[in-house]
């Protein structure tokens, strides 16, 4: 039963990505591609229509017998919320079904992880809302709120750990205030870890299959896709190059990690900046040993991955890499392509907020999935 059930969910899955890739689509079609009978690809889109996510606008052409009911995808029939703790401030967006983001707002962190878990995501949301109504733009379904937070994030336990740069050295079960965001908004709450999410955002922008996203901020950190899927790992920490050793020789205990490096806080020690980092006010010989010796040390990151899992695509992001601009991302990959015999490609962002929308994608993942899903369970017992 669970091989079918999986099966079933996997068809629900390319069935709404082919809805939502195609100007229009017939239950026919829909059939061929997934190799279902008509009668599954009926109750499939009648699903999508029920839940308001796809429209039958009339008859397909055809030869011979009925005609073909068309479908399209309805991308403004609902909301999706996605909140990102980025250092000192929260981002907020709201997205459609679609995953384009409407409209986004941040707001300084305040108070303790409450205040940025629950009460600012909420409150930013509503009000935003409220903007888009104003404007006469209206869902009328919201199908959940996906939040992105620092640290190896565990979205099974709901426990988020080793996240020392946000004050958070040992784990923290957050199950409690996902339930009090649920009841707020009305929506499901999952959580992400923030890079995972931007990686993820990367994908669903761009279609790259394989590529890495690395954040540079406060805190370092590094998002996987491989194969067109995310890259957890068993124990959530996949791409965790915060804590990858980064020495000459071999010795224990005497190490520093990517973050230790580059972190804000140790190029604030470093270099001389104040809390509000920018290069206005640096000269441009500490511009240039700046970016040297990150550009080093992403360099030599890139080159270990690329040979490690054939990456060939790396994204860099984030605080430091905003204020740096295009002449941190060129002098990595100039490094990189000395280094590395694989061609691996380094670039910006493609994307302002890719953390938001790959936060809406795994909300449209999982809530999708998890509907029908249950629907499919009732077909197989």
């Amino acid at each position: 039963m669970n091989n079918t059930f999986s099966t079933v969910r996997e068809n629900h899955q390319k069935a709404f990505e082919l809805l939502t890739s195609r100007q229009e689509i017939s239950r026919v079609e829909i059939a061929k591609a997934l190799g279902v009978s008509l009668q599954t690809a009926m109750k499939i889109m009648q699903y999508f229509t029920d839940y308001g996510l796809a429209e039958c606008i009339g008859e397909g052409s055809g030869s011979l017998g009925r005609k073909p009911q068309l479908y399209a995808f309805k991308p403004d029939s609902a909301y999706i919320f996605a909140a990102v703790h980025e250092g000192n401030i929260v981002r907020v967006g709201v997205l459609d079904a679609a995953c384009r983001l409407l409209l986004e707002e941040t707001e300084e962190i305040r108070g303790g992880l409450h205040d940025w878990l629950v009460e600012q995501p909420c409150s930013i949301a509503e009000r935003l809302v409220q903007v888009l109504a104003e404007q006469g733009r209206t869902a009328k379904r919201r199908i959940g709120i996906g939040l992105c937070l620092p640290g190896v994030v565990d979205d099974v336990h709901n426990e988020i750990s080793l996240a020392p740069s946000f004050a958070l050295s040992s784990s923290y079960h957050v199950g409690d205030f996902i339930k009090e965001t649920e009841t707020r908004l009305g929506v499901p709450a999952y959580i992400e870890n923030d890079v995972n999410a931007a990686v993820y955002g990367e994908f669903t922008n761009t279609g790259s299959a394989d590529l890495a996203f690395i954040s540079l901020g406060t805190g370092v950190g590094m998002g996987i896709v491989l194969d067109g899927k995310l890259r957890h790992g068993p124990s959530f920490s996949a791409g965790e190059i915060a804590f990858m050793p980064i020495a000459d020789e071999f010795a224990p205990g005497q190490w520093r990690g990517a973050e230790e490096l580059v972190g804000l806080e140790s190029l604030r020690r470093r270099f001389g900046f104040d809390r509000h980092f920018g290069i206005s006010g640096m000269k441009d010989e500490t511009i240039i040993a700046m970016t040297s010796m990150i550009s080093n040390v992403l360099a030599h990151i890139i080159s270990a991955a690329s040979a490690l899992v054939n990456i060939t695509e790396f994204v860099l992001g984030g605080l430091t890499v905003d204020i740096l601009g295009d002449s941190l991302i060129e002098e990595t990959r100039r490094k990189v392509n000395q280094l590395s015999p694989f061609n691996a490609v380094v670039r910006g962002q493609s994307v302002p907020s890719p953390a938001l929308i790959g936060a809406a994608k795994k909300v449209l993942d999982m809530q999708i999935g998890a509907l029908m899903a249950l629907d499919s369970k009732e077909d197989t017992m």
